[in-house]
């Protein structure tokens, strides 16, 4: 655990699962986790341990990050995708030009055949690229704004073949077809931005909305059919839902993240598993990941320490459903 005290960042999402309940459900056993934080990426086992662990100084603002069938672990950052293996060797790179408030990448997806589903916010274009960097099939996509940070947070191709936006200033999720031609939206309430959407078997999309602090479930006509929010008695604060996966019981895995939250080192609670009908399962605390030696990092803009955890995955569990 020597690497504490540098990748404590992405120790808050995967400990989340690890912690006691917070709401008198029994304590159960964590699961092995990838977790994509705002400096790196690290995997844990299932008593939370830390086995592993990727951190460069020319890496920040990870929103996604997926382990491969091989092993390897396939990330986004603000200016490229890369794909490392478990020596920490790059594998693939793929990079646009560090132009701050320009250029800026904020999800990618591996595909089925091998290529890379890439979403290009300051050129506004859905991208699949191949292991050869070679762009295979391009989407322009519908206006989002002019703030490139701004104007999405994570894109989805779904089992169908079609494609899932989430535009964050546009408080809006659209989904396209190949040609992208717009097929299906959802309008996000005023104070909604979404962090992504996930389409579920059963047709329904799943949004963690970041600003509201909630999370639903709408269904093909826009019927909210479930819902997670501050109304809820979690036995702790709701802040912002970003990354989620949906675990082949149907539970979710959430980032209870501090991230931009000015009181967000208030609140224990750093990642949780909860069930449909809202039993808190497990939880994973600041406090065990700062007895652990992780660091919180001061946060530029709120001068709040934040330990900016961001994308999850459940290592083991089916992974289209992130």
């Amino acid at each position: 655990m020597k690497y504490f005290h540098v990748i404590c960042i992405t120790l808050l999402t995967c400990f989340v699962l690890q912690g006691s309940p917070a709401n008198g459900a029994d304590k159960s056993p964590g699961h092995p986790l990838l977790i994509g934080y705002g400096e790196g990426v690290m995997q844990l086992d299932e008593q939370n341990h830390i086995v592993w662990h990727y951190q460069q100084p020319n890496i920040e603002t990870v929103y996604d990050a997926w382990q491969l069938q091989n092993g390897n672990v396939l990330f986004c950052h603000r200016y490229g995708v890369r794909e490392v293996n478990p020596d920490k060797e790059t594998v693939w790179d793929y990079k646009i030009p560090r132009e701050p408030g320009k250029q800026e990448i904020n999800s990618c997806q591996p595909l089925p055949d091998g290529k890379v589903l890439i979403l290009d916010c300051g050129n506004q274009k859905l991208l699949e690229v191949d292991r050869n960097q070679t762009v295979t099939h391009s989407i322009d996509l519908p206006d989002g704004g002019k703030n490139v940070h701004n104007r999405y947070m994570q894109a989805r191709k779904t089992p169908q073949g079609t494609y899932l936006i989430s535009y964050r200033d546009n408080k809006l999720i659209l989904e396209l077809n190949a040609e992208g031609k717009e097929i299906w939206r959802y309008k996000l309430n005023d104070n909604d931005r979404a962090f992504t959407a996930i389409r579920l078997a059963n047709g329904r999309t799943l949004i963690p909305c970041i600003t509201s602090y909630r999370i639903i479930e709408v269904d093909p006509a826009g019927k909210i059919t479930w819902q997670l929010d501050k109304q809820d008695d979690l036995g702790f604060e709701l802040l912002y839902p970003v990354g989620v996966q949906v675990l082949e019981n149907g539970n979710l895995v959430v980032i209870n993240s501090d991230y931009h939250h000015r009181k967000g080192m208030d609140n224990d609670i750093q990642a949780f598993e909860i069930t449909r009908d809202k039993r808190v399962l497990w939880t994973l605390k600041k406090t065990d990941l700062e007895e652990d030696g992780k660091v919180p990092v001061v946060e530029r803009g709120t001068k709040m320490p934040s330990h900016h955890l961001l994308s999850i995955q459940v290592l083991g569990e089916p992974a289209e459903l992130k």
